[in-house]
């Protein structure tokens, strides 16, 4: 299955930068899999800036904003941090609320919620700076029954939707990037989706991650397929790839299970690397959706260049 229906370069919208010495590693590998640009996620101020020298020409980086000053609303220490971000060499932000934050953020306010209008300044600012905004929140259907059990302290995976539609509704001139299909990859959750994008085109979604993708889509082909042929224009293609994750076999696995499902019509492929979500009760399959080759080539690259392009 190395012979790729897609040949073309390929934009990988959701990657991680941390420790200087790994990057090269990282690049080297991704160059084997056709990646000739990307967004990298940036977790260490040595790796961003050794790879904004290096590989200015391949990445476009984001900001993590201080989830902690979110999280206590100190909007002011926010939106200065905003207002630095392309000066410093960023092009778009991010923000990471998977419902386990609260479990790294002390004295967190009981009733916090992202769409709490004093947080309102910190979405115009993101505006007024033109500055798309990756945001991360909620989190597969299996971890809300393996893991977030206590829906007191994390909520229930719809009142979390909910809070980030809400920031949807009331900043449409903010472009927002929500990985993992919009955290509604299960197919009972394409309907909500499908609303989303009708309702918001300031919205994309990418395919980040491959296990949680490869995972529900390939539950129902039918529907995922209508799904993508509908929406290819709105779909990045991403894999939440950290350049500080060791070993070939890591990228390979990840890289190689995206390709099968968007690429091919094979049915009950196992997933190449081990789900921990259903390693007791079966295992992941992938189930191709054998996307045109128009539709790949929207996915894989230019719909990241219609967005992203001109921030290189």
């Amino acid at each position: 299955m190395d012979n790729w229906k897609y040949q073309g370069p390929i934009f990988d919208a959701h990657t991680h930068i941390e420790e200087l010495k790994n990057i090269d590693r990282m690049v080297r590998i991704e160059d084997q899999y056709g990646i000739a640009g990307q967004i990298g996620i940036v977790h260490s101020k040595d790796g961003f800036e050794y790879a904004k020298q290096r590989y200015s020409h391949r990445f476009i980086f984001a900001k993590y904003l201080s989830l902690n000053d979110i999280a206590h609303f100190n909007v002011d220490l926010v939106i200065d941090d905003i207002n630095r971000t392309k000066d410093e060499g960023y092009s778009l932000t991010k923000t990471w609320f998977g419902p386990r934050w609260r479990d790294y953020i002390e004295d967190v306010p009981r009733d916090f919620r992202i769409d709490d209008s004093r947080l309102d300044p910190v979405f115009q600012a993101l505006e007024d700076n033109k500055l798309p905004l990756l945001i991360h929140v909620a989190d597969p259907d299996t971890y809300f029954r393996l893991h977030y059990k206590d829906a007191s302290k994390y909520g229930t995976k719809e009142e979390n939707l909910i809070q980030l539609e809400n920031v949807l509704e009331r900043h449409p001139k903010v472009k927002f990037q929500i990985p993992h299909f919009g955290a509604q990859p299960e197919i009972h959750r394409l309907s909500n989706l499908s609303r989303w994008l009708d309702c918001f085109p300031n919205v994309v979604i990418d395919t980040a991650s491959s296990r949680w993708i490869c995972r529900e889509l390939s539950k129902d082909v039918i529907v995922a397929r209508k799904f993508l042929l509908k929406y290819s224009r709105r779909i990045l293609f991403g894999t939440d790839l950290s350049s500080n994750r060791d070993g070939l076999d890591y990228y390979d696995g990840r890289y190689r299970a995206q390709r099968v499902l968007w690429e091919t019509e094979e049915r009950d492929v196992p997933l190449p690397f081990e789900d921990d979500d259903t390693k007791d009760s079966g295992g992941t399959f992938i189930n191709g959706l054998d996307l045109p080759s128009s539709v790949l080539d929207r996915i894989y690259w230019k719909n990241a260049m219609d967005l992203y392009g001109s921030l290189e």
